[in-house]
């Protein structure tokens, strides 16, 4: 069988503007981590906050985790979360507590990732003391502190930013909402999956290889 390799040229140069397309547009991954050093201060709603920005070629995220150290303190008096655009996730909610623990966990340090795809929920998951690192499940109980419990429904996932642009602010907000120790925040970072932009160049090729193979069919 005889194969005619100038009526295949546009079909093979087709294919690999695709397999180019497909690698340019493949999700890539970004990490930032921010040094911030900072006490929370103790039995107060205010709180602290830290703002970034986030510069990437990602346009449409795909997945985010959090990795978070803070040192000292009770870690069941602690109620942090991440806002971005319209996403909002909270990432701890006085862990630990309980109705048989009402004053929560009482980990001095914490060095962990909060990703939605880990297997245990924080909040049940860490240890009545001592320190804790690894990967959790954000806390996610979208409730006043006062009110959080093993029970409460988990709303405000990482998920939230899924969809959206992630260049621009993201703050996080860390408060120790009750009385008796001082909590230091170390660092935080931020990693964020997505799909990048494609080459606007790649895209008006495509665009016209697929007219040229489409005349040639006709």
């Amino acid at each position: 069988m005889h194969l005619n390799l100038s009526a295949m040229k546009p079909l093979i140069t087709l294919t690999c503007l695709v397999m180019s397309y497909c690698a340019v547009h493949a999700a890539t991954t970004l990490t930032n981590t921010y040094i911030i050093n900072t006490s929370v201060p103790d039995n107060s709603g205010i709180g602290i906050s830290n703002t970034q920005q986030v510069s990437t070629e990602i346009t449409s995220i795909s997945e985010v985790s959090i990795q978070v150290t803070m040192s000292g303190g009770w870690s069941g008096d602690i109620y942090a979360y991440i806002t971005h655009g319209s996403g909002f996730a909270v990432l701890l909610n006085r862990p630990g507590r309980s109705l048989i623990e009402p004053a929560g966990s009482g980990t001095i340090d914490l060095s962990v990732i909060l990703a939605d795809s880990a297997a245990t929920d924080i909040h049940t998951g860490i240890p009545a003391s001592g320190s804790l690192s690894g990967i959790y499940q954000p806390d996610a109980r979208a409730i006043d502190p006062d009110n959080s419990l093993d029970t409460t429904p988990r709303t405000a996932f990482l998920s939230s930013f899924n969809g959206l642009d992630p260049n621009g602010n993201w703050t996080l907000y860390v408060a120790d909402v009750a009385t008796g120790d001082t909590m230091t925040v170390a660092n935080w970072s931020l990693t964020i999956s997505g799909v990048p932009e494609p080459a606007t160049g790649l895209l008006a090729s495509l665009g016209a290889s697929l007219y040229c193979v489409r005349r040639k069919r006709n």
